[in-house]
């Protein structure tokens, strides 16, 4: 924490030994015993058995307030994105950490393409798909949602239905984790359309559940359910990284009578004698693990708040317990879990910290805290406050991110200045060596010499790469700032260009090229490769605008990064755009077309001769393309999954796409 430290003073006092009475002796002074220091404690702690974990709870709802700190902020989820399976020859889902792989409604292993239903489609029906009838909605009421498994031929362009697993229909999929021989299912029943990663208030996290399925696929055509874990709440957000899958889920109560924002004096003292009747399963989340009910979390061992701490600065009453569990890849057990009573408005876990950070709706001068715990251990490492909301999801998620165990993230101050209202700031934050505190290390835009955007530009592409940080602020033009982050210290900005439009996504192809996916000028999708070779001075190595002879057009990989898919190769890298656009045509309002754009980055060694090629495109039926638009390369092989369709060929011939006909 900054400027803030503990010190022990220590007195000693001097043994005087007298002599009298005749007596010659020496005596020797007694030994003077001193206390050991405590240990130094953080903003947050936990306990063993005192029954101060559930004296925290009943505090935070005992107590009248006046703002709710639940209704606001989203979930965030991180450093090269895995390019696919890297190395592997096949494309995966694209992350945040090259490391830390994320849930996702289609995966793949070179072998076997599991799809789960889709949240705009719903299932893969049983019946052969004509081209002209592929991608339609099929009836929710008389479909069961359905695992589909599918056996890939990359050679022969194709794949060939193998299995399905039937799900609850009360319970939507989220997304799924496979590996050679092992399929994960995270199941949820809450969801909530397009704004499914939004905290909302307590209500939406009563009555919820989310299971976390583990099959076996060493034999695809049979896959043996192996274990089955479920906990009462709502999924926030779930990583795995090597053999462990981590989850984090959000859980209210639902005691009959209990009040999540008491507003009188009344419902304070209901709630004190609800509270003082109550017992830890009555407030805990419910976990099973193959229907028996297991007990890994305490009230006890939950984090809170430390009143004492310089940091502390309670927020809202809030009834809501964060919950994180860590799973065996391989066999669904419970190897470590951890709690916290406080409110947490985000989460990102990066290679060795786990980042709940908590935007202060609630107070005037706003910011946001950040709360780190080790991620393989879940010990807490500290929290730190900083200027500014840190805002996340989607593609936002990338504005925080961990090298070295330092913690880079950039947030936007709202000033009020109708004049210059945004204010972005990038920090870099430490963990103290002797205490579970943080401290600022460095921070770039406090200042005029060092502003990141100039007045009234808002902030949109961010990605921090090795010691490099990109960022792109837009109002009329697009400025690509790179940041030196060698010296966590020093952040610094190195050089900036100025061209048309925006971008939301980048990507970096080497440390010479970085590519952009954003606006351009007219508002329509667009891909540019810049040369960052000279960081003093990069360039734009061209741009390719989609769907420029429409009217409007967009693509969901803008703000969901699933739906953007990039396989990386020895000389040529291969990446795909969906994209959707309309207009008048002769006359005719108003004409839709979809389409998944191919392109080539050809020269990556030469950054000066480096070129975006478009390879082609795969129309769609109108209406196909949204965010849960999917596409999987595997060498020449191209894989499509759109709504409840999936189409195979290959990527020389994308014109020549057919539907997968299903058993």
């Amino acid at each position: 924490m900054l400027s803030v430290k503990r010190t022990i003073v220590m007195s000693f006092v001097g043994i005087v030994t007298a002599c009298g009475g005749g007596g010659g002796g020496e005596s020797q002074p007694p030994v003077v015993a001193v206390p050991p220091a405590p240990d130094p404690t953080g903003l947050w702690v936990r306990s063993g058995g005192d029954g101060a974990g559930l004296a925290s709870y009943a505090s935070k709802l005992t107590q009248i307030v006046t703002s709710r700190s639940a209704d606001a902020g989203v979930v965030l989820e991180s450093a090269p994105a895995a390019d696919g399976a890297a190395g592997a020859g096949f494309s995966g889902t694209y992350t945040l950490e090259s490391a830390v792989d994320e849930y996702d409604i289609v995966k793949y292993n070179g072998v076997t393409l599991a799809i789960a239903p889709s949240r705009s489609g719903c299932c893969f029906t049983a019946e052969p798909l004509a081209i002209a009838d592929a991608l339609l909605p099929p009836n929710n009421e008389s479909s069961v949602p359905q695992i589909a498994l599918f056996q890939t031929s990359p050679e022969s362009g194709t794949a060939t239905p193998v299995a399905t697993i039937e799900l609850e229909s009360d319970q939507q999929a989220e997304g799924m984790y496979l590996s050679d021989n092992r399929l994960q299912v995270l199941l949820s029943t809450a969801w909530w359309g397009s704004f499914g990663e939004r905290f909302t208030s307590p209500s939406g996290w009563l009555g919820e559940q989310v299971s976390v399925l583990h099959f076996d696929i060493t034999d695809p055509e049979n896959p043996v359910s192996m274990a089955t874990m479920s906990i009462e709440g709502a999924l926030v957000t779930s990583r795995r990284i090597g053999d462990k899958i981590h989850v984090i889920t959000r859980h209210a109560p639902n005691i009959d009578g209990l009040v999540a924002y008491p507003q009188s004096a009344e419902e304070v003292t209901s709630n004190e004698s609800i509270l003082a009747a109550a017992s830890e399963d009555d407030i805990l989340p419910e976990i099973r693990v193959d229907g028996e009910r297991v007990s890994p979390l305490t009230l006890n061992g939950c984090y809170r708040l430390d009143p004492e701490h310089p940091l502390a600065d309670p927020s809202p009453g809030d009834s809501t317990i964060t919950s994180l569990l860590t799973l065996s890849a391989e066999t669904g057990d419970i190897l470590r879990s951890a709690c916290t009573l406080e409110p947490v408005t985000g989460v990102y876990m990066g290679d060795s910290v786990i980042a709940l950070t908590h935007v202060r709706w609630d107070l005037e001068e706003g910011g946001t805290m950040v709360h780190l715990l080790d991620r393989d251990s879940f010990d807490y490492v500290g929290s730190e406050r900083v200027e500014g909301s840190l805002y996340t999801g989607g593609n936002a998620d990338f504005r925080i991110s961990e090298a070295a165990g330092v913690v880079r993230l950039v947030t936007t101050e709202w000033t009020g200045d109708p004049e210059d209202a945004l204010r972005h700031r990038l920090y870099t934050l430490g963990a103290e060596q002797d205490a579970p505190e943080l401290d600022v290390l460095g921070v770039l835009g406090n200042d005029p010499a060092s502003r990141i955007g100039k007045p009234n530009e808002d902030l949109y592409g961010v990605r921090f790469m090795g010691d490099r940080a990109y960022l792109v602020t837009f109002e009329r033009i697009d400025p690509l700032y790179v940041i030196d982050l060698s010296d966590p210290r020093e952040p610094a900005i190195l050089g900036e260009l100025e061209v048309p439009g925006f971008s939301d996504l980048l990507h970096e192809v080497s440390d010479a090229l970085l590519l952009g996916l954003g606006s351009s000028a007219r508002r329509h999708p667009k891909v540019e490769l810049y040369n960052v070779s000279d960081v003093a001075s990069p360039s734009s190595l061209g741009v390719t605008e989609l769907g420029s002879e429409l009217d409007w057009a967009y693509s969901p990989a803008q703000y969901n990064r699933y739906a953007f898919t990039y396989l990386a190769g020895d000389t040529v890298d291969r990446f795909t755009v969906p994209y959707s656009g309309g207009g008048v045509e002769d006359g005719v309002c108003c004409t839709q077309v979809d389409r998944i754009a191919l392109f080539e980055i050809s020269d990556k060694r030469s950054p000066a001769e480096a070129a975006v090629i478009a390879a082609g495109e795969v129309t769609l039926t109108p209406g196909a393309v949204d965010g849960d638009t999917r596409v999987v390369l595997d060498e020449d092989a191209l894989y499509v999954i759109s709504r409840t369709d999936l189409l195979s060929g290959f990527w020389s011939n994308p014109e020549a796409v057919q539907p997968v006909e299903l058993n």
